[in-house]
């Protein structure tokens, strides 16, 4: 059982396609960052600061402030719109799909710290059924009538609510939710008496779950909304596409780099050059360039449900962004033929999205040549090793390579074709031997070369098929 429950938890891992395997960007990530910079000097020293923050999209505050910290950033917390906090709320109260009050107490202390009345006032301003939600766990309620039926121990147990016929109490819970709603309540109390009432009878008699569940339907929505999509949706993007028409649309546009361009560095992605190019060129307003920019982090969004990462885990969303950026970096350079200024048409006209499923698509030739070579060495092996990557299952891929093939192609032609079948495609960067221990570094294939020698590499393994073996 313990050598089962070890191979599925690295068959998880492998399956992620970011987590496993040991890899690192030869490129320059200065244009890479998960979402603008948010410069909170510059709101605070605005002419009407609360202007400023609010005018941060929803998404790039919170990540700016999970990236300063959010007590660092302790005076832009008061400035912040309800959207943003609900976006915080959404994104910093959830683990695996469930409410964890723990971590939204984190956030709504820093607001008893600039003051309680704070505390009210943005506790107030999130989705009634949040504030449900959050409460209805840990609140008990007692009339009159059944607080005098209670003993004089329980009794101690229990506040008095001005009116003195009604009494609560914080179901038994940890010190941390105790301090929390009981600060909520007297911060309420003394803004507005009615509200706490109201909210308290509504914790109180609501059924279990019930407010969960219903605001799990919103806060779907509202990350639907920010590109994150169901786990059926996410493995459609690394499902088989056809990537033919889209690649015979733009070839049949003539090459379009004839004005002289600003050089590109050799450690500068081909994608940020032609960002680059599409600034110095005119061809897209600053507007449409943030457009493009940000639906980047919308397909690290999108993917993430297939990678098991959740929205909330900005370290795993930028190594997603990493390898996004790559292979559509990649596939741009495919179907421009290297022209910058038809990639800047491209990339303005097409979804990266649809850029990356091509780009994709375009590796599965090599995937597809190396299930030939295998055939070879065993077919019945190499079958199923066709049928668990066309059905998308990366990591079960590469724990049969190293299971099946690893003793008949040896260590480096087994690394090569794990890095060939990874859900990201990648290739053999070096292999470091300290310790005794053999551990491949790869890199992900980011460019026309970069798609070359992983081709070569293949072809060292396995003789080249003919084309009977290739249909």
């Amino acid at each position: 059982m313990t050598s089962r429950l070890s191979e599925e938890s690295v068959v998880q891992a492998l399956d992620t396609g970011w987590q496993s395997l040991i890899w690192k960007s030869t490129f320059s990530h200065k244009s890479s960052e998960l979402a603008p910079k948010v410069d909170f000097t510059e709101i605070l020293d605005a002419a009407d600061p609360e202007a400023a923050a609010q005018a941060v999209h929803r998404r790039d505050m919170y990540l700016a402030l999970v990236s300063e910290g959010a007590e660092v950033a302790l005076d832009i917390l008061p400035l912040i719109s309800a959207e943003q906090l609900v976006t915080i709320m959404d994104n910093e109260a959830w683990h695996d799909g469930k409410l964890v009050i723990h971590q939204a107490i984190r956030w709504l202390e820093l607001y008893k710290d600039v003051g309680p009345e704070q505390l009210y006032v943005r506790f107030r301003q999130l989705d009634e059924e949040y504030q449900v939600a959050f409460l209805s766990p840990y609140i008990e309620m007692l009339d009159e009538e059944a607080y005098e039926k209670t003993s004089h121990d329980e009794q101690d147990k229990y506040t008095a609510m001005p009116c003195n016929t009604l009494w609560w109490k914080v179901k038994d819970g940890d010190e941390k939710v105790q301090d929390f709603v009981s600060s909520l309540i007297y911060s309420s109390i003394s803004e507005d008496a009615a509200y706490i009432y109201s909210l308290l009878a509504m914790a109180a008699m609501m059924p279990p779950n019930e407010q969960e569940d219903l605001l799990t339907q919103f806060r779907n929505a509202r990350l639907e909304e920010d590109g994150f999509v169901t786990k059926d949706e996410s493995y459609q993007l690394f499902a088989p596409f056809s990537g033919e028409v889209l690649y015979s649309k733009w070839k049949a546009v003539g090459g379009l780099e004839s004005e002289e361009l600003m050089a590109s560095t050799s450690n500068e992605l081909f994608l940020d050059s032609v960002m680059k190019s599409a600034m110095n060129s005119g061809r897209a307003d600053p507007q449409a360039f943030d457009n493009v920019k940000r639906s980047f982090a919308y397909l690290a969004n999108a993917v993430s449900a297939a990678c098991l990462v959740e929205p909330d885990d900005v370290t795993g969303l930028t190594r997603l962004l990493v390898q996004t950026r790559h292979i559509v970096s990649f596939g741009l350079e495919v179907l421009s033929s290297g022209d910058r200024l038809k990639a800047v048409e491209i990339l303005f006209a097409e979804y990266p999205k649809t850029i990356f499923k091509f780009a994709l698509s375009t590796v599965d030739s090599i995937r597809k040549e190396a299930i030939s070579g295998l055939m070879v060495l065993n077919s019945t092996a190499a079958q199923k090793l066709e049928r668990l990557w066309r059905a998308g299952k990366f990591g079960s891929a590469l724990w049969m390579i190293d299971r099946d093939f690893g003793d008949v192609l040896g260590f480096e032609g087994a690394e090569t074709l794990k890095g060939l079948f990874n859900r990201f495609p990648l290739i053999n960067d070096e292999v470091d031997s300290r310790d005794g221990v053999q551990r491949t570094r790869f890199r992900p294939v980011a460019t026309v070369g970069d798609y070359s020698e992983l081709l070569s590499a293949i072809r060292s393994i396995f003789p080249t098929p003919s084309k009977e073996e290739m249909q």
